[in-house]
């Protein structure tokens, strides 16, 4: 079957019933046969359950099609606009830009630098672009309130805010993370930088509790990033969120709905939160967040609904299209956590990548005459010393990159372009709706694509500024006035019939 109705075709009842009665009645094989068939066919015949739910949530709730501003980055080859817009947006690329230049930071906050992030060079490059794109938009906010608290959730190493923390001395910035391995390599990095006003937290982000001005989330799996959003809009924060792979938002959306089975009360709650995983982000899950995320959208679909828009725009596991890989398919986060957590190995038995690799200068590509990827120095030192934790730890990783090669094979160019096509739509559909949520509660929104939009196929970011503060939602609203490209414009305006 086509992939769009293979998940159809389990639960089709008329498909099973059919194919009951005619082993039950005449019982030939043919009859068997046929029957099963045009079952099958009709099933084949409807549309994807997510299209159907995406026409009957945007046709009935239209202010939930997307729509997104252009990036400032993007301001000097936009149409032309209004010059003060044009001035503010210029001013805003130029911050970010300024922010976001490397050479100017300690090698321990930059993230290509084997003392820094480790990420590999080739997807370093696209790494620095994502950061430039959060910092576009927590910048103003630090302009305007210098001593600002800002909290990183699912901060992961502090990629996207230990370099603010250099810039901002005067402000605060709270790291949370799931994972204790994460925190030590960003407290290990600010300490060498030298940072004195960045804080670590272990924890959930539905766990923490504490008063702040701005949050930050990047690429936050699944419910992840809900959770980060309710923590802003629960304390009147600002928020800039860079949402990850969506479909993982089922499994809370499944937790969330055997709390209200069971009641909904406490202990459900609490049952739910204990048993959450730790996400990619070490963000946890958000195990009782509602889906739809928006009244408005919750008021048209079920919560099964949403899910299978949410499930058609992921990624599948570890950010990778279930349909194979295609133009947009990047593992630079898949090699940014490798190389985090054997950082973190080293870290562990007191060793970083220089020491492990002490004959690092005479190995072409070295950095810093000494420093090596974290990846490298551990294979190095199990060379000559190799311990029964290092030799797991190193299996374990031989494994991931084993299940790795064993990933859906790529599909022919056609269904994969339709795949992404569709995928992107809805990818724009869900998280329109968790803005749509923060603007039912206060909020004014925006939805921005990253610029360039391929430094990651995750390339959204939200952008939520309290009405509490006026001056500064119209700051961001004379940034951000300009309407920029849709992303799968042609879906859209065939879905509502506009062509």
């Amino acid at each position: 079957l086509s992939w769009t109705h293979a998940g159809d075709a389990l639960d089709e009842p008329s498909a099973v019933s059919e194919r009951g009665s005619s082993v039950s009645g005449a019982g030939t094989t043919d009859d068997h046969r046929s029957s099963r068939m045009r079952a099958i066919a009709r099933v084949k015949a409807r549309p994807p359950k997510f299209l159907t739910a995406v026409r009957r949530l945007l046709r009935e709730a239209p202010s939930l099609c997307p729509t997104y501003s252009a990036n400032p980055l993007l301001m000097d080859v936009c149409e032309p606009c209004d010059e003060d817009t044009r001035e503010l947006a210029r001013r805003w690329a130029r911050d970010a830009t300024a922010l976001s230049d490397w050479k100017s930071l300690p090698p321990q906050l930059d993230v290509t630098h084997p003392e820094g992030g480790g990420v590999p060079r080739a997807r370093g490059a696209r790494k620095r672009e994502q950061l430039r794109n959060v910092f576009l938009f927590v910048a103003p906010l630090l302009r305007r309130k210098p001593t600002a608290k800002v909290v990183d959730f699912g901060c992961g190493g502090g990629h996207q805010t230990l370099p603010l923390a250099y810039h901002f001395p005067d402000a605060t910035f709270v790291l949370v993370d799931a994972k204790a391995r994460s925190l030590e390599v960003a407290e290990r990095r600010a300490a060498a930088a030298g940072l004195r006003n960045v804080r670590c937290v272990l924890g959930f982000i539905e766990d923490f509790d504490e008063d702040f001005d701005v949050g930050v989330a990047l690429h936050a799996c699944g419910g992840a990033s809900d959770a980060a959003m309710d923590k802003c809009v629960e304390v009147n924060a600002a928020y800039v969120v860079a949402p990850c792979c969506v479909g993982k938002i089922a499994l809370a959306a499944t937790a969330a709905a055997n709390a209200r089975e069971t009641g909904g009360g406490d202990n459900a709650k609490s049952d739910a939160i204990d048993n959450r995983a730790v996400d990619d982000a070490g963000g946890g899950t958000a195990a009782a967040a509602p889906y739809p995320r928006s009244a408005l959208a919750a008021s048209v679909i079920t919560a099964v609904a949403y899910v299978s828009i949410a499930q058609a725009a992921d990624f599948g596991g570890e950010g990778y299209d279930a349909c194979g890989p295609g133009p947009y398919v990047d593992s630079s986060e898949e090699d940014e956590d490798d190389e985090r957590d054997a950082s973190g190995f080293l870290a562990s038995i007191g060793e970083d990548a220089a020491v492990a690799g002490d004959d690092a200068d005479h190995v072409t590509g070295s950095i810093g005459g000494g420093a090596i990827a974290p990846t490298e120095a551990l294979e190095r030192r199990a060379e000559t010393n190799l311990t029964p934790g290092l030799a797991a730890y190193l299996r374990a990783k031989a494994e991931k990159r084993e299940r790795r090669k064993n990933r859906a094979p790529r599909s022919d160019p056609s269904l994969f372009a339709e795949r992404e096509t569709q995928r992107r739509a809805c990818k724009a559909v869900v998280e329109a709706d968790r803005n749509a949520s923060a603007a039912e509660r206060g909020y004014e929104t925006w939805q921005v694509l990253m610029e360039p939009p391929g430094c990651t196929p995750k390339n959204d970011v939200l952008v939520g500024i309290p009405s509490t503060d006026p001056d500064c939602a119209a700051e961001f609203g004379a940034a951000l006035r300009r309407r920029g490209t849709r992303p799968a414009e042609a879906f859209f305006r065939s879905l509502l019939d506009e062509e």
